[in-house]
Order: C-alpha cells, then structure tokens, then sequence
C-alpha cells in the first residue's frame, strides 16, 4: 500500500520547497540609550581624526565629512562646517606662516580631490569663517585659531 503523505508531520526533505522571498537588508543597530545596561562599541577612529586627536563629537564630524583625507562635502550646519574647516585648517598651515595664494590652492586642491567642493570655494570659506587670514595675496593661519568654534 502507498504511504499517505497526508498524515504524516515530518516532510520530504526531496520534495521542492516553494521560494522564499528576499529579505530586506537590516539597518545597522544603534546603541541603546546610555542606560542600557550594555556600554556601546567605541567608533572606529580614521586617520584623518586620530591625526586632528578628536575622538569626541568633533571627531564624528570630521569622519562624517572628510574620508582618505579628501574632503567628502561641506556640512550644511554652521558649526559642523566650522568644525570641518578648523580641521583643515590644522592638517594644512602651520599658525604663522605665510603662504602665497598660489601653495594655498596647491594645498587645498588634495583636499578637494573627487569632492563636491572645489579649493577656492574651501580657501574662501577658510577666510570668511577665521581659519587664514589674507593681506595682499599673502594668507596665513592665526596662530589663535586653534581648537574655536566647536559643534
């Protein structure tokens, strides 16, 4: 006599299973709130933070913004942008030099590379938010400006 599938519980590993659909990709798990009882993963620091010493907020910023030591994007936010042009400007000029406009772009051109900001719109920003001073083609970076305008 034929066995009857229909009572038996346990299936057929050899008969087709109908095809499952995808999955949709799972987003990443944030950490839970300081009070959770598990203490959340430190971020992985890029060398263009651990170079600036920030590993705090500023230094989520600047990994946000600026990767390979290239600048991705200029934050729309004014103290985040504040915050990515200190940095910068700290990785470019030494406070007190004087540099011509021309190894001012040189400078600010490795920066831009592959990015969505080109290096006068950076050098102007650098200018207008206090980062290098200008006289007479001559930029220099103050030597006050270290470590302002935090987010």
């Amino acid at each position: 006599m034929p066995n009857d599938r229909s009572d038996s519980p346990v299936e057929d590993p050899e008969s087709p299973q109908p095809p499952q659909p995808p999955q949709p990709p799972q987003p990443p798990q944030r950490p839970q709130s300081s009070q959770s009882s598990q203490s959340p993963q430190p971020l992985q620091s890029s060398p263009d933070a651990v170079a600036a010493g920030d590993e705090g907020r500023d230094g989520m910023i600047v990994r946000t913004f600026v990767r390979d030591g290239r600048l991705v994007r200029l934050p729309a936010r004014w103290t985040r942008k504040k915050v990515v042009l200190r940095h910068i400007a700290e990785q470019t000029f030494v406070p007190g030099v004087e540099y011509p406009e021309r190894t001012v772009d040189e400078k600010l051109r490795g920066w831009c590379e592959d990015g969505e900001v080109d290096h006068v719109t950076l050098r102007r920003h650098l200018v207008d938010f206090g980062h290098l001073r200008r006289s007479d083609g001559i930029y220099a970076r103050p030597a006050g400006s270290a470590r302002t305008g935090s987010a």
